[in-house]
């Protein structure tokens, strides 16, 4: 930590280039990037997924509550460069809450044969667990709305015949519906 020098003073570790400040897990690169934000110096391009995942353990390493802030609203904005996977581990192991909403909407909107096993670590086997229980929900209630039109749960005051608004209802939505299915029918067809 320290050595006394000839002249009896004692030299600290960050008072010259030659006896810099170790810190352990932590890259000049990353300190560096703590430093450009601190200091108020604006970066000219933007940063890249592995700068911001490296900045963002940094913030949570030394507790910097409004540099992690900062981070956070980067990877946020920087959302669609990341795989929502990457989005779930940094949300559950850095506590951030406001990116695991749309990392979560990202997989659930993903076919589970494209999540490889390496995503799967990433998120957890809670998080795919719950992400595979979600589409089979989705998937239950497609096939549902598919078979059976949504039901008029209340009449306006001035529906004179509820029992023929409901038919008329039942006649439009599978025409709608019936049409839909042949035309998806058709683009499944030439796009084969």
């Amino acid at each position: 930590m320290f050595t006394a020098t000839q002249s009896g003073q004692i030299e600290l570790d960050g008072m010259s280039d030659d006896r810099p400040i170790r810190l352990d897990g932590l890259s000049r690169e990353t300190f560096e990037l703590f430093l450009e934000h601190t200091f108020g110096r604006v970066r000219t391009g933007s940063y890249t997924t592995d700068e911001l995942s490296r900045f963002l353990h940094f913030c949570d390493m030394y507790q910097c509550r409004h540099t992690q802030e900062f981070v956070v609203h980067r990877i946020f904005t920087a959302r669609f460069r990341f795989h929502p996977a990457q989005l779930i581990n940094l949300a559950i192991k850095y506590h951030v809450r406001s990116i695991f909403p749309f990392a979560f909407q990202q997989l659930a909107e993903t076919p589970i044969s494209e999540i490889t096993h390496a995503h799967r670590e990433l998120m957890g086997h809670e998080v795919f667990l719950n992400i595979v229980y979600v589409q089979a929900a989705l998937d239950h209630h497609r096939r549902m709305v598919a078979a059976e039109e949504p039901k008029i749960l209340m009449h306006s005051n001035d529906c004179e015949d509820p029992t023929g608004c409901n038919e008329d209802w039942h006649a439009i939505w599978w025409n709608g519906m019936g049409r839909f299915c042949h035309e998806f029918q058709i683009q499944t067809i030439i796009l084969s």
